[in-house]
């Protein structure tokens, strides 16, 4: 039987032509805060790091490497012979020992009064807006900027409660839905809109790279379920804080969607996808469950964005693509470049734009 090869990317992922060795610095979401309930304790594995993943009986919430540092006993599985949360502490499910939420032995049961002078690694963990989210930095270092999270999240007077999907593994990198803020010509042929978008200039605010698609809406039909009264302008704003959380604000006829689009990394091959959807209230509407076109644009959201993803996963990654034209050509290499600074390998060279393809 003939084997078969799979071309890896540097960091020994499957997306063929990937060239990082590793996973770009900055926050990625790891889940719900209302998955985590007080005493709650879970295991997690994101960017190849064994986690506990624990919230106290006060409501604090920790993430922290998932090994007890006195034999090695897996902290985060449950049940008869897991681990499990003990007030402010969590205890090791083989010998008892208690760790606090900064991870220092506050007990051994068995020694009374004694503690060792060792901690576990306790991660750089934020709960935002609803969302938990978690530091990565290659060589160790702790956060340099902090994500101000999404206010429309929390506003229940004027948003729905957001709607969340979660799926994966999928081959996929967190950067690559941003990418589409500087793509015009795929959304008739992967979204089925009927012209392509137009585009702002970016704006970068430190880890913060933003801009704006201008779109017609309905483009080509006499009305649509989001444009009933025919075609209309519209526009998407576009912000991604480092490479993994990609917001798109769609403004359509004074109606606004709010589309958080994270990929987080489980390891180097895969990562799971979050996508978490709210949209302005019809005048009049106090209820918390969307209706109308609000409940038609949220459910669209979540099905569009994974249209992206059958192309993704099987797509080879251009580090140098065929642009056409000179407005895509610095378009592209403008967020690559900006993309390439948190990455431990940077691929472009110093103070140049990637050229097209030869």
């Amino acid at each position: 039987m003939m084997a078969i090869h799979e071309e890896r990317g540097a960091d020994g992922s499957s997306v063929k032509g990937w060239p990082y060795t590793d996973f770009a610095t900055g926050w990625y979401q790891i889940g719900y805060s209302s998955e985590f309930k007080p005493g709650d304790i879970k295991p997690a594995k994101w960017l190849g790091q064994d986690l506990v993943i624990w919230r106290s009986e006060s409501g604090k919430l920790s993430v922290m490497d998932a090994y007890c540092p006195h034999m090695g006993a897996h902290l985060g599985h449950v049940g008869q012979f897991g681990g499990k949360v003990c007030g402010e502490s969590i205890a090791c499910p083989w010998h008892g020992w208690r760790w606090d939420a900064e991870g220092k032995n506050v007990e051994i049961p068995y020694m009374k009064g004694e503690t060792v002078n060792k901690r576990i690694d306790v991660k750089h963990a934020r709960e935002i807006d609803g969302i938990v989210i978690l530091w990565f930095d290659s060589a160790g270092a702790p956060p340099n900027y902090e994500w101000p999270g999404i206010p429309y999240l929390g506003d229940r007077n004027n948003y729905y409660a957001i709607d969340a999907t979660v799926d994966g593994p999928h081959r996929v990198k967190p950067q690559f839905p941003f990418e589409n803020s500087a793509d015009p010509h795929h959304f008739p042929y992967v979204h089925g809109s009927g012209v392509d978008a137009e585009f702002t200039d970016y704006i970068v605010e430190g880890a913060l790279i933003r801009n704006t698609m201008n779109m017609l809406f309905g483009a080509g039909k006499p009305r649509t379920w989001m444009t009933p009264n025919g075609p209309v302008e519209g526009t998407i704003d576009n912000f991604c804080w480092g490479t993994s959380l990609g917001v798109a604000r769609f403004n359509i006829e004074g109606r606004v969607c709010v589309h958080l689009t994270f990929v987080t990394p489980i390891d180097a091959e895969q990562s799971v996808f979050f996508s978490t959807v709210t949209h302005t209230k019809d005048e009049g509407e106090d209820g918390d469950v969307p209706v109308g076109i609000a409940k038609k644009m949220m459910d669209a959201q979540h099905v569009q964005i994974r249209h992206d993803f059958h192309i993704w996963q099987n797509m080879r990654y251009r580090v140098k693509p065929i642009f056409t034209g000179e407005d895509e050509r610095i378009r592209y290499a403008f967020l690559r470049r900006h993309f390439d600074q948190f990455y431990p390998n940077p691929v472009y060279a110093e103070n140049r734009l990637p050229e097209a393809a030869e």
